[in-house]
């Protein structure tokens, strides 16, 4: 008998932890880096420098990426039943009387073309081309990484959309930036800091996700529209003014993105709020967008108070 047949969302929960490390450990690299509001330092030590010197930390990256995509293809097997992930004949299962029981996790399972032709055979979504020449494309690069000695050709801005690629694919729009979100809300140590400033700081993985890729790339891994104007939160932007330090971040886009729109949402705190559109009293602010707080109006380009005239 095989025993502790594993689920579809036992390797569900593997392959978005392995996309969620491979992600972070680019993060932490560009955060670092970030830390150092020290022009000096800015001028004499690159972030091209930087990465170069963390060519492992990308290694092992692509290869927790290439990890997360076979596990997520074993996840999707498992719903048909993870029997067909493993790679002896039917007749050396240990399943008769006389043999021994054995535990599923001991029995050597598929890889490779026979994975994905499996995956391929059963899988409930509609695969394209498109991804299966993607999966191959993370394979070469992924070998690359674990067989090659010379340096790998992958560069942080191809790796981090090839990250958000994988996940949007295997899990939907917006799902690598709650995973990462929630890596960090399930920390034990989440809160004993402050819980509204560590809550509103997962906009720093907006940021970086920014930066690297740039607007109309990261746009395809969003569900909001981000390509045109974003405003500043009411919440994030007074949580972490208040007690941290200034956000210049902006991460609030009017919904839908129309001129008679009366409604706002911040993709850091995934929360809409009401706006008025009227133009901003500041003689230099073009904006057009107001939110009321407590009675307190203010302008989400500028964050302004506007005074009653």
């Amino acid at each position: 008998m095989i025993l502790n047949l594993p689920t579809h969302k036992d390797f569900e929960d593997v392959s978005k932890q392995c996309l969620t490390q491979a992600f972070n450990l680019l993060y932490k690299v560009y955060d670092n880096y970030s830390e150092y509001d020290d022009d000096t330092v800015r001028a004499e030590v690159s972030i091209e420098q930087v990465w170069q010197h963390n060519s492992g930390t990308i290694r092992t990256s692509l290869i927790l990426l290439h990890q997360g995509i076979e596990t997520y293809m074993k996840s999707a097997i498992c719903k048909t039943t993870p029997l067909l992930l493993i790679e002896k004949t039917r007749a050396d299962w240990p399943t008769l009387p006389s043999r021994a029981d054995k535990e599923f996790d001991s029995l050597y399972t598929i890889s490779g073309e026979a994975l994905l032709t499996t995956f391929c055979a059963v899988s409930e979504k509609k695969i394209s081309e498109e991804f299966i020449d993607f999966i191959e494309t993370v394979r070469q690069k992924r070998n690359e990484a674990i067989h090659g000695a010379s340096k790998i050709s992958i560069g942080v801005k191809e790796l981090l959309d090839h990250i958000l690629n994988a996940y949007t694919w295997c899990f939907g729009k917006d799902a690598w930036f709650l995973e990462t979100r929630n890596f960090n809300y399930e920390n034990p140590l989440f809160g004993y800091y402050d819980w509204d400033i560590e809550y509103a700081d997962a906009y720093r993985h907006l940021d970086f996700a920014l930066d690297i890729l740039g607007k109309k790339k990261l746009n395809k891994y969003l569900k909001t529209e981000i390509l045109g104007r974003a405003y500043f939160c009411p919440v994030c932007k007074r949580t972490i003014d208040g007690d941290f330090g200034y956000l210049e971040s902006k991460w609030a886009f009017i919904k839908p993105n129309k001129p008679e729109s009366t409604n706002i949402h911040c993709i850091n705190c995934d929360a809409e709020f009401n706006v008025i559109r009227k133009d901003c009293i500041g003689e230099k602010c073009k904006g057009n967008v107001i939110h009321d707080y407590e009675g307190e109006e203010t302008c989400l380009t500028c964050f302004e108070y506007q005074e009653n005239e």
